[in-house]
């Protein structure tokens, strides 16, 4: 289910909405399992809504818990999304204007947008990670002394002329 916002509800007064959504309701894909990150529950706010001169104002808190790879040294770890201060301003009339469905306005796409700016592209599971560490079982081979036989060769010279 969608967050939706419906205008008629905002005459002169604020709308408090709280709740869940899920990733696949937030439709949020993060190229299947092979993704470093993958969500690992709901997205959870609380957010108000308003108008005022023309203008849906909408801010609140979001929060939404992943679970990540480290990209160095492949560990899982929990990377939590809080947006403490969420805001988003959206234009009502004019050329910039938001599409509506019927009387109400979706709220989902600027959230999963703001969600997925909040992800990094490469998750480190800490500043101090120092990524695999490679275990060699058996030594390296040791250099060879070249064979007599290739020493002769640098004995042959032809001369110049």
């Amino acid at each position: 289910m969608a967050i939706k916002i419906f205008l008629d509800e905002l005459q002169n007064e604020q709308l408090h909405l709280e709740g869940e959504l899920t990733p696949a309701e937030l439709e949020l894909a993060l190229n299947g399992d092979e993704a470093l990150m993958q969500p690992a529950g709901d997205l959870m706010y609380q957010i108000t809504a308003s108008e005022s001169d023309d203008t849906l104002i909408v801010f609140g808190q979001l929060q939404m818990d992943f679970t990540a790879e480290c990209g160095r040294c492949l560990k899982p770890f929990s990377f939590p999304v809080n947006l403490p201060q969420w805001a988003v301003a959206l234009p009502l009339k004019g050329d910039d204007a938001i599409e509506f469905s019927g009387d109400s306005v979706d709220l989902t796409p600027w959230l999963r947008e703001d969600i997925l700016l909040r992800l990094p592209q490469h998750p480190l599971c800490g500043s101090a990670c120092e990524g695999l560490v490679s275990q060699q079982e058996t030594p390296p081979p040791a250099v060879e002394e070249p064979s007599e036989d290739w020493s002769k060769l640098d004995d042959w010279k032809q001369p110049k002329s």
